[in-house]
């Protein structure tokens, strides 16, 4: 029985679509990464600390922000300023949400592309709620509590809310209707 389901699993049409799936996932990311590399990265940055500061609002956390490379928030509660760079804007768990459904060549097109605009939503919410934890944690428990958890909530947040998402939308999108 279990030979037979390796066999199946590993079977040359398995593989086959593996491997094309795989390859318009490369392909698909790296154009996808080449093209929001010609977005200028401070208006992402800037989104992203307007929206956390919203949030942060809600809090008792108030500030500005400085718009520049990185954006910096400058908080009340804070001598030193927070850094939205990059890798706090979600755009590379963005990328990958996207090329793996657009790669998913099983599903239909619009299947495809809802999972796409679904993906990059979810992963703006689940951000803003990744920065805010950060810097309320580092309001309430230090810098040095924030370092360990700031690398935590990143890690977590990459594979959660990437492998999270595309397994809930994948299942989502291949039950037959």
């Amino acid at each position: 029985m279990l030979n037979e389901k390796l066999e199946e699993l590993f079977s040359k049409k398995e593989v086959s679509k593996t491997g094309k799936f795989l390859l318009a996932l490369a392909i698909s990311f790296f154009s996808l990464s080449l093209a929001l590399s010609l977005v200028p990265l401070e208006w992402t940055e800037y989104f992203f600390a307007t929206l956390s500061l919203f949030v942060l609002s809600f809090f008792g956390v108030h500030g500005e922000i400085v718009f520049g490379e990185p954006v910096l928030l400058m908080l009340s509660a804070l001598s030193l300023p927070i850094s939205i760079s990059y890798l706090c804007t979600g755009l590379l768990e963005a990328a990958i949400i996207v090329s793996a459904t657009i790669s998913s060549f099983g599903i239909s097109f619009k299947k495809r592309i809802f999972g796409a605009l679904g993906g990059i939503v979810t992963l703006a919410v689940f951000n803003v709620a990744r920065i805010t934890a950060s810097i309320l944690i580092i309001i309430f428990a230090g810098l040095d509590v924030a370092a360990f958890s700031h690398d935590v909530l990143f890690r977590v947040f990459l594979f959660v809310t990437v492998a999270g998402y595309y397994y809930a939308w994948f299942a989502w999108a291949a039950k037959e209707k």
